[in-house]
């Protein structure tokens, strides 16, 4: 498995916002490899909402056709072509892979 999260930093008050945007799953759902996506909110953070998207994939192969896709490719661009203001502060990309893991007995 592996694990990429994005950390991303939103102005107070409009981190309702970016939850909005997550609400409905994209196209990334229907795509080969992937397992799921979780939106994490930060609990302790005061001068700035952060979250944490999270998606799993079978391995880093499937991501990296994710990244290379239409899909991908179409729905980030969209993002850098609004003339809208940003309350996006920033990001930071990390990625994992899974070395040990517990299920559920």
């Amino acid at each position: 498995m592996f694990i990429v999260t994005n950390t991303i930093r939103v102005k107070s008050g409009h981190g309702h916002e970016l939850e909005e945007r997550f609400r409905n799953p994209k196209s990334v759902h229907e795509f080969p490899g992937f397992v799921r996506m979780q939106l994490l909110k930060t609990q302790d953070t005061t001068e700035y909402e952060e979250y944490v998207v999270s998606t799993t994939w079978e391995g880093k192969e499937f991501f990296d056709k994710w990244v290379e896709s239409d899909s991908f490719k179409g729905a980030h661009a969209k993002r850098r072509e609004s003339n809208e203001p940003s309350n996006i502060l920033g990001n930071t990309l990390h990625t994992y892979e899974v070395v040990v893991e517990h299920l559920p007995a």
